[in-house]
């Protein structure tokens, strides 16, 4: 390796494989993994997130896991913020850092460095859930009047969006500005849906209601838990929507791969990835962008 600083990014929608593929890689090039994931920052999150295990953690060293609890939002801008600190650290060290994850605006905020408006609304989204859709829209048409005519104003989810983000800019994903090779996986839907279910069978056989009653019992059904694929469909359970484990198994499987869909419809917006199929393609690129 030379001593140039070097980013590789390894990306790819939930259950792909591509932690186990980061592990692999990072122990072979000497390199330690940013993690781009919007729920592993939360701490006791672990099961229903497929968290890194202590032992993948012992092996390489992982940033950016545990740093806040689920009951406040973390946003993209924090991430941006955080993420180049570790990746900068990382490589003031001679080591290779890896940016691995499927939450597609952290990696983008990274990539094409994003520059997130300062201003935005000091109302939590918790805050903003609890709102009505006229309250949303009177908010939303007084912070960002241009860009409030362009959404669907009777959409609760994109008027949140829009004040507790400010308004997207595809604009800076037209050209990477930041240096990285961009490795994706999972575009196997059949291996994707078989993952999946084998995950879900796993969480399920690991205590994750347990998990999810301990966090509502510390700090009650939150945004986050409620906008957490997994969390949300075990808060119903528990709240006696759905009736069984079996059904429960479902909508965890159902859900899950509704997360992978939408997480390969914003990669596909990014031009700059190599998709691989295997290690061995992977690992002949890394090589030669080393």
């Amino acid at each position: 390796m030379t001593t140039k600083p070097r980013l590789i990014t390894i990306l790819g929608p939930t259950a792909s494989g591509k932690t186990t593929m980061a592990v692999r890689f990072a122990q072979r090039y000497n390199a330690e993994i940013v993690c781009a994931d919007s729920r592993t920052v939360y701490r006791g999150m672990d099961i229903g997130t497929a968290k890194p295990s202590k032992a993948d953690q012992q092996q390489v060293r992982h940033h950016l896991l545990d740093i806040c609890d689920p009951n406040r939002a973390f946003s993209s801008a924090e991430f941006k913020v955080l993420a180049e600190e570790a990746i900068q650290d990382i490589q003031s060290r001679d080591k290779l850092a890896l940016l691995v994850g499927g939450s597609g605006m952290y990696i983008d905020s990274i990539l094409f460095d994003y520059k997130f408006r300062s201003d935005l609304s000091t109302v939590s989204t918790e805050e903003l859930h609890h709102k009505s859709i006229l309250e949303l829209q009177t908010i939303a048409q007084k912070k960002y009047p241009k860009e409030y005519i362009d959404i669907d104003i009777k959409n609760k989810r994109r008027l949140i969006q829009l004040i507790s983000k400010g308004p997207s800019k595809d604009d800076d994903r037209k050209n990477k500005k930041i240096g990285s090779l961009v490795i994706g996986i999972g575009q196997n839907k059949a291996v994707i849906k078989q993952n999946i279910e084998i995950r879900t069978k796993n969480i399920l056989n690991q205590n994750f209601v347990q998990e999810v009653e301990y966090l509502r019992s510390r700090f009650g059904e939150t945004a986050v838990l409620k906008q957490t694929t997994g969390y949300c469909q075990v808060l119903d359970y528990l709240n006696g929507g759905i009736k069984n484990m079996d059904d429960l198994y479902q909508a965890i499987v159902n859900a899950t791969w509704q997360l992978s869909r939408k997480q390969m419809t914003w990669f596909k917006r990014n031009k700059n990835i190599t998709w691989i199929d295997n290690d061995i393609e992977a690992e002949r690129l890394i090589q030669q962008y080393l």
